[in-house]
């Protein structure tokens, strides 16, 4: 098999995760999150702010990272910004890996004006 057949396998499988992630995301009710399918058959979520609140995208985060098992980290630099972090092995198959992240901002001083 050559590499570039290895790598489609990859996101085959990958793209079949997501499928099953994303259905059962609809049946338990899990926030949308933005998905990515690496080359490497590597999955990427991210809980991104556009229409949320620190808050809202930290519960979101959490209820991903819960639900996939997920290792998580959580780095808050000297600004304020925390960036959380979890990896995660698919649990139907183990080939299937990937992590969750979030980049949280503090809230504006001034209400965002």
């Amino acid at each position: 098999m050559t590499s570039n057949e290895f790598k489609l396998r990859w996101q085959r499988d990958a793209h079949k995760a997501l499928g099953e992630f994303l259905a059962t995301a609809a049946e338990i009710d899990l926030p949308a999150v933005t998905w990515t399918i690496a080359t490497s058959g590597a999955l990427s979520g991210d809980v991104v702010s556009l229409g949320s609140t620190p808050v809202a995208m930290r519960i979101a985060f959490r209820v991903w990272a819960n639900w996939l098992g997920a290792d998580v980290t959580e780095r808050t630099t000297k600004d304020g910004v925390a960036h959380l972090y979890a990896k995660f092995v698919w649990a139907k198959k183990d080939t299937v890996r990937g992590a969750i992240r979030a980049t949280i901002y503090p809230p504006l001083e001034d209400g965002g004006e």
